[in-house]
């Protein structure tokens, strides 16, 4: 049957630390994420309440949206299969890093962890109800203080599922570069700056070295086919990098270690503050770090606040990215 729905209403789901949702993405800012589970036992999953729940979640999709849904970027009509799968999962069950973004909710809003998934997921798969070639993200804290990171990796890889993992990039991982290295698992770090002063300041940690020294490791050890799998993310974060010399440097460390996937952000508090009136200055950055990519055959993906972001932009796409001119038109917008 053709209606308005999304691969993760149909066949996701989100594994918090006691709840499970559908997804993990904010949509329209403040509207929550749909609830599935609002409680679930360390590694017990009721599949059978999950999928009676996703079953009905389908059938109110069917005649309106649902509203936690409601303007989301993932919605678009076509024909959804009936069966009861899961295809795509979000691990965000636990909350220890070994970062401390400023602009990170997490250690906040978690207070305990259940990081022990493992048997559960072994549940799903035997019951034959995951479906192979599926999606795995990995978020939360920082994956690779999980206990089961590694084994949960294998367990999936086996299954033929596409991981992408969301790293602070501190610790290199065997798992994630043997993952990468047969293209079954990409890897998103998000250094921020490529000056060590401002990466301390957004992470208040001293490690900016050790991350991009791992940048460097995870895309030597790949094959020019699978160069895109190391993607590395730049959050815009207004007052701090949100200038041309940041961006700039930024761009050089791109090129100079030939990494060939950019993702941009925009920090999500100054995002969910300011969506209908964003500054133009942070569209023109977008613009110029896109421009970049698309001139250097890299690829550019934006996140959720930058997507909801370029879906109410009033701004005009920029066509001219001499240096001087941009940084004239940015500082027509910074006070």
């Amino acid at each position: 049957m053709k209606y308005k729905s999304c691969h993760l209403i149909e066949h996701g789901i989100s594994i918090d630390i006691d709840s499970i949702k559908a997804c993990c993405l904010s949509r329209e800012f403040n509207k929550g994420q749909l609830p599935i589970i609002d409680k679930y036992e360390n590694n017990i999953i009721n599949w059978q309440e999950l999928f009676d729940i996703k079953r009905k979640h389908r059938k109110h999709q069917k005649v309106m949206d649902l509203s936690l849904c409601q303007g989301c970027y993932n919605l678009r009509e076509e024909d959804w299969d009936e069966e009861d799968y899961i295809s795509y999962i979000n691990f965000d069950h636990w909350s220890q890093c070994n970062s401390n973004c400023i602009y990170c909710c997490v250690q906040q809003t978690k207070s305990k962890t259940k990081n022990n998934v493992l048997k559960a997921m072994k549940e799903l798969i035997n019951s034959g109800k995951f479906k192979n070639n599926g999606e795995i993200t990995f978020q939360g804290g920082e994956p690779t203080l999980l206990k089961e990171f590694d084994d949960l990796i294998k367990l999936f890889t086996k299954q033929g599922s596409k991981i992408r993992v969301h790293s602070s990039g501190i610790l290199f991982n065997r798992a994630i570069r043997d993952g990468l290295k047969k293209g079954d698992v990409s890897v998103v770090i998000s250094p921020d700056s490529a000056k060590d002063e401002t990466y301390k300041k957004i992470k208040r940690v001293d490690k900016s070295k050790s991350v991009w020294k791992n940048i460097e490791h995870y895309r030597r050890r790949l094959k020019d086919s699978f160069a895109n799998l190391v993607k590395v993310k730049y959050i815009i974060i207004p007052g701090i990098n949100d200038n041309l010399e940041e961006i700039d440097l930024f761009l050089e460390k791109i090129k100079k270690l030939d990494i060939k996937s950019i993702i941009v952000d925009i920090e999500y508090t100054y995002a969910n503050q300011h969506i209908n009136n964003i500054s133009p200055h942070i569209y023109i950055l977008m613009d110029y770090i896109e421009n970049f990519a698309n001139k250097n055959n890299i690829n550019y993906e934006l996140y959720d606040s930058a997507k909801y972001a370029n879906q109410n932009r009033t701004f005009d796409k920029l066509k001219q990215f001499d240096n001087n001119f941009i940084k004239e038109e940015i500082a027509k917008y910074i006070k």
